[in-house]
Order: structure tokens, then C-alpha cells, then sequence
């Protein structure tokens, strides 16, 4: 698939919300539309995933940063390509708050064989932030309430609440811009905690 589109949803008075889903297709679409609205939404089923070197993380352990959730497998070239910018991208914004969360959907289906090709892939692109097995609850909550078409690499932007405001369906090179200028409007935004949830 060449063709794609950006789901964005521009940024909306903290509170005038109460916020209370591998089949990937190797894809690189075009941003050139611009941000389309997206209904803001917090994840329910989705609140955890077990990381390649043990254990797991969650997303009430996140809670207070903005997040970027990187939907990714380890063969894509597109995925591969994008990995050297969201390096360079949690290294610029890390002290101000941001987390980046890489979770593989790898073709094998076996736990153990996933673990190590994600781990080969953060040894590769020396890769500071979490990497985890992608759970697939994720994409059909992104299914429901985004209407992703299970492309990746699959971005998700999460505000300090925890909240979806951005989802894009694969970066192609020369739009990292849009994608820096999203997590800055993001930092600069205050932390009013929501209502809790699992995770």
C-alpha cells in the first residue's frame, strides 16, 4: 500500500473533555493532507505490554509525560527507517518530559523469538527508550476509535493525561517536522490529572 493519510487531532482546551486497536501492511504514505479530526480517547483495554528485557511497562507508570506509542516490526523497511529519527527525537525532548514507547509486532508468533529480533533491532539502532511486545488489544482500540488501517510504522502521540490526540499511519522522509512540532505543542501543554485508570 503507497498511499496513506495522517489522523491528527489539533490541539483542544484541556478541559473541555471528560476522556473517560497484527496485521500491518509495510506502508509510506503521504502527510500532505494535513491533520483531520480525531475523536480524543484514552485507552481501556490496552494499559500494559512485557518488555523485551522482562517485565513489563505500563501506561499508569508514563503518566504525566507525553507519549509517543511506536507500532512497529523489526523487517519493515519503513519502520527501519524511521527508527534513527525517533532516537534523535527522545533525545531532544526527554528532559522536558517525553517518553517514547516502542512496542514489535513481529511475524513470529512466538514470544521468545519476537523478544530476540527486537532486541537485535535496538543493538542495530542503538535504541535508548523501552521496547516491548506490541499486544494486539492496541490496534483494535486504534481500529474503534481512529479507524487505522493496520499500517506501520503506526505512530501514537498521548498527551500528559494519557489521551490519543495524534495518530499516523506511517512518516515518510521530510515530514519529521510535522512530528516534532506535534510533541512541542504537547510539552507546552499543563498536567491536569484525569480520573485514573488500569495500567
Amino acid at each position: 500500500m503507497t498511499g496513506g493519510h495522517i489522523v491528527g487531532a489539533m490541539l483542544l482546551p484541556l478541559l473541555t473533555f471528560l476522556v473517560g486497536g497484527c496485521d500491518g501492511h509495510d506502508t509510506e504514505p503521504d502527510l500532505d493532507g494535513g491533520p483531520e479530526p480525531l475523536m480524543l480517547f484514552r485507552f481501556e483495554k490496552f494499559t500494559s505490554a512485557p518488555r523485551i528485557d522482562d517485565g513489563e511497562v505500563t501506561l499508569r507508570s508514563l503518566a504525566g509525560k507525553v507519549v509517543l506509542l511506536d507500532l512497529f516490526a523489526t523487517w519493515s523497511s519503513p519502520c527501519r527507517r524511521s527508527a534513527p529519527l525517533l532516537v534523535s527525537l527522545h533525545e531532544r525532548y526527554r528532559g522536558e518530559g517525553f517518553e517514547i514507547l516502542g512496542l514489535a509486532y513481529e511475524q513470529a508468533r512466538d514470544v521468545v523469538q519476537a523478544k530476540r529480533a527486537a532486541e537485535a533491532f535496538r543493538s542495530e539502532f542503538r535504541i535508548p527508550y523501552i521496547l516491548a511486545i506490541g499486544p494486539d488489544v492496541l490496534w483494535e482500540e486504534l481500529r474503534q476509535h481512529a479507524t487505522v488501517m493496520g499500517d506501520i510504522p503506526t505512530i501514537v502521540l498521548m498527551d500528559r493525561q494519557g489521551v490519543v490526540r495524534d495518530v499516523f499511519e506511517g512518516l515518510p522522509p521530510g515530514r519529521e517536522a510535522v512530528l516534532a512540532d506535534r510533541i512541542e505543542r504537547l510539552l507546552a501543554e499543563p498536567y491536569v490529572p484525569l480520573p485514573s485508570y488500569g495500567g
